[in-house]
């Protein structure tokens, strides 16, 4: 693919060239723009908007394009332009410049179920919806191709699929299921879930964000862990009163310019729970006719969290709401494609607010966002609204005092015996509301259940499964296709449990599964083969649970996704490690996550971890991560090069991104200021730095590497500051290994990515001076100019020892002397060449830099 990176700039930031618009509309002049600079190819190409949007932050337009050839669209050929003050001042495109078709016919206008179901591997298909046709580049031609999305029925997987449109051969597909691990070993997923039914109607006929008369917002408050609070084992709830942002929430929280809601739902978010799994709205709390969200809340050992769902859905509706306005004032507005059913005539294309769902009944330990997409194509509104499922968490156990998952009923020497620790599996049902199911064991053949036992050899049988050899999905589907209603898969050498992943076949089980040690495994198996017949119940006592609804940290995360998806390319798919291994989106999901806790008093010392409260840790815990969040190496000392050992572990990868990001937060912090409420001051460091992420996200490509992420953000300084920051950026990026020659290698390797520590020359004369706080004058140099040697003067007559270094431009020192405060020595000059030099006085701890110019 041939990349075309064009800086045609902006002449009053000195950065790009010029090419002015003279008042055009966007279309008509992006079409003059192509055509000129030849970007386009033949002239059966052309280009659509898809959408374009007014960033204040950088006082441009934003628009992201895609070719089209023959009418229809092609394939990730995307392209990006930037217009600020009536000129184009950068673009960028991914088009193809020659396009050949084959000759292939019309192709099918639908695909059949089975053919979907075979090619992608699922059971059952709840829903198939198609966009218009494309084509796709095979083998240096160009194939008709459909592009569609596949609803698994079984599991969350929403699966986006690029398929030959005549013979159905799966061209490119990518699971929008975002998986994200909460716990460290149990291959646990988070889900980027498909959410409310999708919106097909004609542009002209879309009135969802149309409505320009305002409604005066109703009273409303809230008992909840506000933020900055991070969960509850960080502080206590709060009510508020009417916490909304008028400029993000015109009506509040509980309108959406057409109802007012007294529950839990309105224009931003719908939080209810979905205990049954079901993906359909079900209860939710009502604060009444004051919409007085106060509810009880307790937590511990012997509490069961259904009774306080109250309380957890109105933090998790407070959450949304709250991000939501948080993010709108950083750039997440309706032209960004953010989430609002009415868009109020600003802009995008509204009808997809958050469907957030508590108490999820599709799996344990873990969260998830799906962020759907909004999109136009010929005039046609393509809508997938996004969707939160937040699950309970399941507290730590001990030999003393296991979680409760399963109960012999006969014999009676088997009933007496003591519970034994065991984990869950994030797949299956998960035996909600007093559930359970009951039958006598069975022990599969073959033990590991790898291939399929006989057919009926396992019916209305609880299964025991060895855990060797293969996934846990595919011995549970193995056991279930031969009959069981349930499984006990059992480690053979340990006798620690683990909680189980799904894997590729996970989300065809039906059936509950339970994962035990090995001694009690041992035990039923030589039970079971001398001829017991052991009768069992698997339950699943939900005591001492917690809530993911109240962890904030985890609530931002997931909200996380949906802002980098929308603001990345196209909308959506552009973040798949199915396009592109340096997948960072776990990292700006944890970066948003620290910054919306950012506590008064936090200082860069501070190390912090992700997800404590999930992970039963104190507040002080390493949380779900490898190391904690630090700019100290001495701790964590993670650079670009460890993720060549991440191979397909999103989350570690995430993890190097997110650093790079808490080392740049700190430097903006030293430069201007800290307060940890972003909306406090626009000025302060924390609202700068989060400013230029969701920018960088804005002019990022799709599919960006860690390469185009660093770039996108020096672009965006330049852009909005001339530059300001270009060598704290670059120096931030290069203490973890992405200088100037980092290379990211083929998109497509997870192994190839090349490390640097090295900045642009010019950032060299800072010598580190941005890293520390000077003091005020105390030493003057002189003469200077100077030709042949200066002197170094102490004004403040202090006692300590004097270092005087002196380095050329590219940052290599020259001259180097230590004296004592009262010697009056010289330095000589002479033999340095003409130009510009840097005097670095040390005294103590106080450091001064000065500009020598040596003729």
């Amino acid at each position: 693919m041939n990349r075309k990176i064009f800086l045609q700039s902006f002449c009053a930031i000195g950065f790009f060239a010029c090419n002015v618009i003279n008042g055009q509309s966007s279309q008509e002049t992006l079409k003059n723009y192509y055509q000129k600079n030849g970007l386009l190819g033949s002239s059966n190409s052309a280009f659509i908007i898809l959408n374009e949007d007014n960033s204040k932050s950088l006082g441009a337009n934003i628009i992201n394009t895609q070719q089209t050839y023959n009418g229809l669209r092609v394939y990730n050929a995307l392209g990006k332009v930037i217009i600020k003050e009536g000129k184009i001042i950068l673009e960028k495109n991914d088009f193809k410049k020659n396009i050949f078709i084959t000759n292939q016919g019309n192709g099918k206008d639908q695909f059949s179920e089975d053919l979907l179901k075979q090619n992608l591997g699922l059971k059952n298909i709840a829903r198939v919806e198609y966009l218009p046709d494309v084509y796709f580049e095979k083998n240096n031609v160009f194939v008709l191709a459909k592009e569609l999305f596949v609803t698994d029925k079984n599991s969350s997987d929403v699966w986006h699929v690029v398929a030959d449109a005549n013979t159905g051969e799966i061209l490119t597909k990518d699971n929008l299921t975002v998986e994200c691990n909460f716990e460290h070993s149990n291959g646990y997923k988070e889900q980027e879930k498909e959410s409310s039914p999708y919106v097909n109607s004609d542009l002209e006929n879309q009135k969802m964000s149309t409505n320009s008369s305002l409604l005066v917002p109703s009273n409303a408050s809230y008992n909840v862990f506000a933020l900055p609070i991070e969960a509850p084992t960080f502080g206590g709830r709060s009510v508020l009163n009417n916490p909304w942002d008028l400029t993000a929430s015109p009506e509040g929280w509980h309108s959406d310019g057409t109802n007012s809601y007294t529950n839990t739902r309105g224009n931003n978010v719908y939080a209810y729970s979905d205990q049954g799994n079901t993906d359909n709205p079900g209860y939710s709390p009502d604060g009444g006719s004051n919409r007085n969200f106060d509810f009880t809340y307790t937590e511990g050992r012997f509490v069961n969290p259904f009774t306080h769902r109250d309380a957890a859905i109105t933090n998790l509706f407070y959450m949304n709401n709250k991000i939501h306005d948080v993010f709108y004032k950083f750039g997440f507005t309706e032209s960004a494609r953010n989430f609002q059913t009415n868009n109020f005539s600003n802009g995008g294309i509204g009808g997809d607010a958050v469907r957030a769902e508590a108490f999820d009944g599709s799996g344990l330990n873990n969260a998830n966002f799906a962020s759907g997409y909004e999109t136009v194509i010929s005039g046609q509104i393509y809508i997938l609204a996004p969707r939160m499922q937040m699950y309970l968490w399941d507290r730590a156990q001990t030999t003393a005092d296991p979680i409760v998952r399963y109960q012999y009923n006969s014999p009676a020497n088997v009933v007496s015996r003591p519970k034994v620790m065991t984990g869950s599996a994030s797949f299956g049902p998960l035996l909600f509301d007093g559930q359970s199911v009951t039958g006598n064991l069975a022990v599969a053949s073959p033990a590991d259940a790898c291939t399929q036992p006989a057919a009926g050899s396992l019916t209305n049988k609880i299964a025991i499964i060895t855990s060797t050899s293969c996934e846990y999905g595919l011995k549970v589907l193995n056991a279930q296709t031969a009959g069981a209603v349930g499984v006990i898969v059992y480690r053979p050498a340990s006798d620690t449990p683990l909680n189980m992943g799904p894997g590729t076949y996970g989300n065809q089980v039906t059936i509950p599964a339970i994962n035990m040690g090995m001694t009690e495994g041992n035990f039923l198996v030589t039970e079971v083969n001398n001829g017991t017949v052991i009768n069992t119940t698997l339950i699943n006592d939900f005591n001492g649970f917690k809530h993911s609804s109240l962890d904030n940290g985890i609530v931002v995360h997931e909200y996380g996704h949906g802002i980098s998806n929308r603001l990345t390319g196209q909308g959506y798919s552009c973040l798949s490690t199915s396009n592109s291994t340096e997948q960072m989106g776990e990292g700006w999901s944890d970066f948003f996550a620290l910054m919306l806790t950012a506590r008064p008093g936090d200082t860069s010392a501070l190390a912090r971890g992700i997800g404590t409260y999930s992970s039963n840790q104190g507040t002080t815990g390493v949380g779900i991560r490898p190391e904690k969040y630090t700019p100290d190496f001495a701790i964590n000392d993670y650079t670009y090069q460890a993720t060549n050992s991440m191979t397909g572990n999103s989350h570690s990868i995430g993890f190097v991104w997110a650093s790079t990001l808490w080392d740049l937060t700190w430097k903006y912090i030293e430069k201007y200021g800290y307060n940890s409420d972003v909306l406090a001051d626009p000025n302060s460091g924390n609202a700068r730095i989060l400013q230029m992420v969701v920018n960088g996200l804005k002019l990022q490509a799709c599919s960006p590497t860690f390469i185009d992420g660093r770039d996108a953000i020096l672009q965006a300084d330049m852009i909005a500051t001339n530059g300001a920051d270009k060598c704290m950026i670059w120096k931030a990026f290069a203490k973890r290994g992405l200088g100037v020659n980092a290379s990211a290698g083929s998109k497509t390797v997870w192994t190839d990515q090349v490390e640097d520590f090295s900045f642009p020359q010019e950032c060299n004369t800072v010598l580190g001076t941005e890293e520390i706080k000077t003091s005020e004058t105390k030493y003057v140099i002189f003469p200077n100019p100077t030709y042949d040697e200066f002197f170094v003067g102490n004004i403040d007559k202090s006692k300590e020892e004097v270092k005087i270094n002196v380095f050329d431009m590219s940052g290599k020192r020259i001259l180097s002397d230590t004296r004592e405060y009262t010697s009056k020595k010289g330095i000589s000059t002479k033999g340095l060449q003409k130009g510009v030099y840097m005097v670095v006085i040390k005294q103590g701890d106080k450091i001064q830099t000065e500009k020598l110019i040596v003729k």
